[in-house]
This record gives structure tokens, C-alpha cells and sequence, in this order.
């Protein structure tokens, strides 16, 4: 069987990610990957007070700005964090071995991760339009994407899944679109 794009893609995301957890560890790279959601659930929970606070200082911030800098200060303070970590659990002999191979481990599990969101959203995104569409035009509403337009994407995206071993294993979550009418 021959390897699709998808396939080729998805190996190089799988070596670079396994390499990056070799190098990182477990606990660092699942600190890392914390940081985020930990990161937009402060700036979601704590960004209009922060908002407030900032002009009644009278400092002209938009909501934006406090959000910004919320989510990415915590990121911030997150990897602070997992470096002090990483740093205790490196200097462990028998743990750090422990720690690398499991952050080969997690690698392959964040390239998998990756992979299947991106196809799931943009699956989704897609039939989104596809069901937005109406009958006789050639546009699709308020995004001024051409009938055409569509069709390519369309056919790319069902001729991507349906040769890619890499969906065909996540069958349960990947799936082709329907027939445009």
C-alpha cells in the first residue's frame, strides 16, 4: 500500500514530536501541553476583571490586550514552571531515563492528536459549508466562496481521507463528505 500525503505528513509530525519528547521528557512536554488550555481558561475566567482593573488605571487597554497578555503570561509561567521540573527530574539518573522515553511516547501522542483535530475540523468545516449552501446559487452565503472553489476543496479533501491509511485507522472520527449536489 502506498502513503498518501496525509501518511508523509503525519510521519514527519510523528519524528519531530518523538525526537522533541526524547529531548524534552514526559513531565516537560505534558507541563508544555497544559500551558495552553491552563492558559485560555485564565484569560476566560480572569480577563474582564483584568480588563476593569486596567481602565480604572486609566490605561486605554482593549479587551484583546488583556487577553493576550493573560493567556500568554500564564503560558509563560506554566513552562517557568515545567523547567524547574524538568530540570529536578533530569538531574535523577534512573528517573530521566524513564522521563525520555516517555516523552518519545507522549510525542507520538500529540502528533496523532494533531493530526486527527485538524482533520476532524476541517472535515467540519466543510460540511459546514456544504450544508450552508444554497440551492441554485453559486456562492456560498457571507463567505463569497465560489461553488468551484468548494468543489476543489471538496474533492481534495475526500480523495486525501479516502487514500490515507492514517484516516482509514481513525475511520471512527475521519469521514469523507457526501456528494456535492
Amino acid at each position: 500500500m502506498s502513503l498518501s500525503w496525509i501518511d508523509i505528513l503525519f510521519l514527519a509530525t510523528v519524528a519531530l514530536l518523538v525526537f522533541n519528547g526524547f529531548r524534552n521528557g514526559a513531565v516537560f512536554s505534558l507541563v508544555s501541553l497544559i500551558g495552553l488550555p491552563v492558559g485560555l481558561w485564565v484569560a476566560y475566567n480572569y480577563g474582564p476583571q483584568f480588563t476593569r482593573m486596567l481602565s480604572s488605571n486609566g490605561i486605554p487597554a482593549t479587551p484583546l490586550i488583556s487577553y493576550i497578555v493573560l493567556f500568554f503570561g500564564t503560558v509563560f509561567v506554566v513552562h517557568i514552571i515545567g523547567n524547574f521540573i524538568r530540570g529536578a527530574v533530569k538531574s535523577t539518573p534512573l528517573i530521566s531515563q524513564g522521563d525520555t522515553l516517555l516523552g518519545g511516547a507522549i510525542g507520538f501522542v500529540e502528533a496523532w492528536l494533531l493530526w486527527l483535530l485538524l482533520l476532524i475540523v476541517l472535515g467540519a468545516f466543510l460540511g459546514s459549508l456544504q450544508n450552508s449552501m444554497v440551492q441554485g446559487s453559486n456562492l456560498i452565503p457571507g463567505l463569497n466562496i465560489h461553488l468551484d472553489q468548494l468543489q476543489g476543496w471538496h474533492d481534495f479533501y475526500n480523495q486525501a481521507v479516502t487514500n490515507s491509511l492514517f484516516a482509514k485507522v481513525n475511520g471512527l472520527f475521519v469521514k469523507s463528505l457526501p456528494s456535492l449536489p
